[in-house]
C-alpha cells in the first residue's frame, strides 16, 4: 500500500499540471457579442439620436441561463468508492478469504466493507455528453436581450421603441470525460475509509443566432435593423485538470448473514476549477445509512443521507439510491434508482432522478480482479441532464 499511493498521488499530480484553457469556459455564454451587449445600426430618419443597443447583462435572460447551466455543469456521477471485494480472515487456513457473495451495486453503496488490513483501487472511465436543460434540448435554447431603457422618459421604463427585442437562440455542446482513481482501504474488519481522486476534461461549444423581435407597441418599426454586428456568434473552449476529490469514511455497524448495516459519511472537496466547470466550487458533507437484505443472491439495498453544502444552505439535499444487486462472486447485475433533491425547493435541477444498470464480472484467471460496466440514465426532466452516461472500470484487491 505505501508504495502504491505515492505513486498514484504522483500521477494524478503530474495530470493537474496539464491543465489547458484559453479562457474560462464559464464566460463562454456571457461572452458572446463581445460581451458587451449587441449594437443595432443607428437609426435614421425621424427617430432620436440614440445608440441601438440591446442588454446581456447581470440581469439579463442570457446571463441567467448561464448561471443555472454553471451550476450544474460540474456535478458529475462517480461510481461508489467502495469496494466490490470483501474478505474475511479465516482462522482455520490463516489467511484472508474472498466472501462468497455478490460483487455489489457500482454507483450505490453496500453495507460490506474490505476487510482489515486489506487494500483495493478502482479505476474508472466516465463519458457522456449533456443533451437537455430541463426538459428542453440544448441544440435550441431561448434567451431574450432587452433592449436599454433609458433612451425615452422614465429612463426606468420600456417605452415605444425600447420595446423591441432579440430573441437569441442558442446551441449548446457539452462533453465530458472523467478518468477517477478510487482507493479502499480496511483500517479494521468493520472500518473503512477511502478516496476518489478524478481528472476531468470538458469540452463547451456554444453558437447564437439573434432575431430582431418588434413589438406591436413600436410606433417605428423600422427603427432597428441589423448593420456592421452580425446576428450570429460562437465560441470554443475547453478545460482539462483535477475535480472534487471525494473523502470517504464507512463502519460496518450491523454484519449478519442476512441484514447488514453501516454508517458512512463522503465528504465532496472544491479541489475541482469552479469556472472551467472541473468541479463545483464548493464543498459538501454527507452523512448517510446504508441497508442491505440478502435473499441468496438477491440483494436489495438502500442508502438515504443528507448532504449539507458548506458554502450555501439553499444547496442542503436529500440523497438516496434504491435498487439491488443480483449475482455471486463471479458475475453480478446490479440496477438502482439514484436521486437528489433540495431541501428548498427552489431551484433549476432541485430534484434530480436517475436510473443506473450496470454489470460486474470476475475473470477465473484472477481471483482479485472486477470488471465492470454501467449505464446511467434520466428518470426526470429537472436541470441539465445527460440521455447517456456510460461507466467502465476496473478493480483490482491486494
Amino acid at each position: 500500500m505505501h508504495s502504491i499511493l505515492p505513486a498514484t498521488t504522483a500521477f494524478f499530480l503530474a495530470l493537474s499540471s496539464l491543465q489547458v484553457w484559453a479562457a474560462d469556459l464559464k464566460s463562454l455564454i456571457p461572452g458572446l457579442y463581445g460581451g458587451d451587449g449587441i449594437t443595432l445600426a443607428p437609426p435614421s430618419g425621424p427617430f432620436p439620436s440614440h445608440v441601438a443597443h440591446f442588454s446581456v447583462d447581470s440581469a439579463a435572460a442570457i446571463n441567467q441561463l448561464n448561471n443555472n447551466i454553471a451550476a450544474q455543469i460540474a456535478v458529475f456521477p462517480f461510481p461508489s468508492i467502495s469496494s466490490g471485494l470483501a474478505f474475511e480472515f479465516n482462522p482455520d487456513l490463516g489467511t484472508f478469504l474472498k466472501t462468497p457473495e455478490s460483487l455489489g451495486p457500482i454507483f450505490a453503496e453496500r453495507p460490506r466493507t474490505t476487510g482489515a488490513g486489506k487494500f483495493t483501487a478502482n479505476l474508472s472511465f466516465t463519458s457522456f455528453e449533456y443533451n437537455k436543460f430541463e426538459g428542453n434540448s440544448l441544440n435550441n435554447l431561448d434567451a431574450i436581450a432587452l433592449h436599454d431603457a433609458n433612451i425615452l422618459p422614465p429612463s426606468d421604463v420600456h417605452t415605444s421603441f425600447e420595446l423591441d427585442t432579440l430573441d437569441l437562440r442558442i446551441n449548446l455542446g457539452i462533453k465530458a470525460k472523467i478518468l477517477a482513481l478510487a482507493a479502499t482501504y480496511g483500517v479494521t474488519d468493520r472500518f473503512d475509509i477511502g478516496v476518489l481522486v478524478p481528472y476531468v476534461w470538458v469540452n463547451m461549444d456554444v453558437r447564437s443566432h439573434a432575431q430582431l423581435v418588434v413589438s406591436p407597441g413600436n410606433p417605428f418599426p423600422t427603427a432597428h435593423s441589423f448593420g456592421s454586428e452580425s446576428p450570429d456568434d460562437a465560441a470554443h473552449g475547453s478545460a482539462s485538470g483535477l475535480g472534487d476529490i471525494l473523502l470517504q469514511a464507512k463502519y460496518h455497524w450491523l454484519k449478519t448473514d442476512t441484514n447488514n448495516v453501516a454508517a458512512a459519511v463522503l465528504v465532496k472537496t472544491e479541489t475541482g476549477d469552479a469556472n472551467n466547470f472541473l468541479g463545483t466550487g464548493d464543498t459538501t458533507v454527507r452523512p448517510y445509512l446504508i441497508y442491505a437484505r440478502s435473499f441468496g443472491a438477491f440483494t436489495p439495498h438502500i442508502n438515504l443521507g443528507y448532504k449539507f453544502n458548506l458554502k450555501t444552505s439553499d444547496k442542503n439535499a436529500i440523497e438516496y439510491a434504491l435498487g439491488f444487486d443480483y449475482g455471486n462472486e463471479r458475475y453480478t447485475v446490479a440496477a438502482d434508482v439514484i436521486g437528489s433533491r433540495y431541501t428548498n425547493g427552489s431551484a433549476i435541477g432541485d430534484n434530480i432522478i436517475n436510473g443506473a444498470l450496470g454489470v460486474k464480472w470476475n475473470p477465473g484467471f484472477a481471483k482479485n480482479l472486477i470488471v465492470s460496466a454501467n449505464a446511467l440514465f434520466p428518470l426526470n426532466n429537472s436541470g441539465l441532464r445527460s440521455d447517456l452516461i456510460t461507466t467502465v472500470a476496473l478493480e483490482y484487491g491486494f
